[in-house]
């Protein structure tokens, strides 16, 4: 894929669990059939949705799930294979959104034979629509799946309406999904949560284990999709086991709503000349950046360039100026430019730019804004650790250190012991006054007694 949305690592995405096509019953599309492809990715391009989940009922199309994947992919959107399985539990049975791993389809299609499986018995005619019910349980279809030794996961489907898990299950029931081990392992999601109460109702029931609340639009047509609610996955990669990864850790990769930054930022750098890194850019999320590789791979000489280009000086107790100042002059050589990307507390884009041995300049919206502080109005007093500067110990570190990351944090603090010296300086020159009082009534009692 081009144009890669993890260029900075890891990601906030809309992601729709329960997506149908033209090859189920339930679905209509009045186009031309050639266009169907890409009506279908234009629709989900649209809607914003960069990971979906195919899920007709009881149905599994290779053919045009392939078709439907190539097409996608040129867009930058991720789809993964799954089936709306109408399980055989429950007064209306229950509508299970299964997700399959590329291993399901890679070399045949392993898909098919196991909805043959569920269904025994009955002609396709008979179950590829949303009415249909397998002949197996849930606890059953788990193990059945299981059986075929590739990865999958669940997500259940329209939970609070009729077929949904929390609609045709009881509590007793649910204590006992609690308790098994394989409906734990392989469900990780309950679509379209509406009712808090009801929530907290089956967290009750569950005990200590519940899943990831998700979204899908359920759409029946292709205007309908990305209608509802949204929901959001933070991945780093297209594959399902990143998808699986991050339900898994849904308190901290699921969300409604993509995730606000109230702090300033580094967005990218770019190196222009003849240096060690002209011509290359590197991009950096909002978030944690970490930079790894072996000695002498570049991580000092990035991290120097970042504090070049943001005109950050030394510590008072930095170590190794010469050789970072050198370091510069090695990534950038005469000549050399830095431009950097950043975004300040209040979500403004900046663009710092310096050329080796000159002055910073700062752009908004490509016009030069003389006098703007990249310290104080771009990245607010950013901290600045250099290659061996936590490792040193000298006289003065630690306070120089303290002063690094706590600053302006330390105001009240400073304060609060300001005030308290006035207080300890008030009471010992008290002390001292009652001390000479009593100094000078003694003198003066002694003098009376003489006379």
């Amino acid at each position: 894929m081009t144009n890669t949305p993890f260029l900075c690592g890891s990601t906030w995405l809309r992601t729709d669990f329960h997506l149908h096509t033209r090859k189920d019953k339930e679905f209509s599309y009045q186009g031309e059939d050639n266009s169907f492809i890409t009506d279908y990715v234009e629709a989900l391009k649209q809607a914003k949705i960069q990971i979906g989940v195919i899920t007709n009922h009881n149905k599994f199309d290779l053919a045009e799930f392939k078709a439907l994947r190539k097409r996608a992919s040129a867009e930058n959107i991720f789809l993964l294979p799954g089936v709306e399985l109408s399980v055989g539990d429950g007064a209306n049975g229950i509508h299970t959104l299964v997700v399959f791993s590329d291993e399901w389809i890679d070399k045949r299609d392993y898909v098919n034979p196991f909805l043959t499986t569920a269904f025994e018995g009955k002609t396709a005619d008979e179950y590829e629509h949303e009415n249909g019910r397998s002949s197996l349980g849930l606890v059953e279809t788990i193990k059945r799946l299981e059986a075929q030794h590739k990865d999958f996961f669940l997500v259940f489907a329209h939970v609070e309406n009729k077929s949904g898990l929390w609609h045709e299950v009881d509590g007793g029931r649910f204590g006992e999904f609690g308790k098994n081990e394989f409906f734990r392992r392989r469900a990780l999601g309950f679509q379209k949560v509406r009712t808090r109460d009801k929530s907290l109702n089956v967290k009750t029931w569950l005990s200590d284990w519940y899943p990831a609340e998700v979204e899908g639009c359920d759409a029946k047509q292709i205007t309908e999709i990305g209608r509802g609610q949204a929901c959001y996955l933070k991945l780093g990669a297209f594959t399902f086991e990143a998808v699986k990864f991050a339900l898994l850790d849904h308190a901290q990769r699921v969300s409604s709503e993509v995730p606000s930054f109230k702090h300033s930022y580094i967005r990218s750098i770019h190196f222009e000349g003849a240096g060690a890194l002209g011509g290359q850019t590197l991009s950096f999320s909002p978030e944690l950046n970490t930079l790894i590789g072996i000695r002498g791979s570049g991580k000092s000489s990035i991290l120097e360039a970042i504090r070049y280009a943001l005109n950050i000086p030394f510590g008072d107790k930095s170590s190794d100026k010469e050789y970072k100042n050198k370091l510069v002059g090695y990534t950038l050589s005469s000549g050399g430019k830095i431009t950097l990307q950043a975004v300040d507390k209040r979500g403004q884009s900046y663009e710092i730019r310096r050329i080796y041995g000159e002055q910073p300049d700062v752009f908004v919206d490509g016009k030069l804004q003389p006098g703007v502080s990249i310290r104080e109005t771009v990245l607010h007093k950013p901290i600045y650790f250099g290659q061996k500067d936590l490792s040193s110990s000298g006289e003065g570190f630690e306070k120089d250190l303290i002063e690094k990351l706590l600053g302006e944090h330390l105001c009240d603090v400073r304060r609060k012991i300001d005030a308290q010296k006035v207080r300890v300086t008030d009471a010992i020159a008290q002390l001292k006054r009652w001390s000479r009082s009593h100094e000078q009534k003694n003198g003066m009692v002694a003098k009376k007694t003489e006379c």
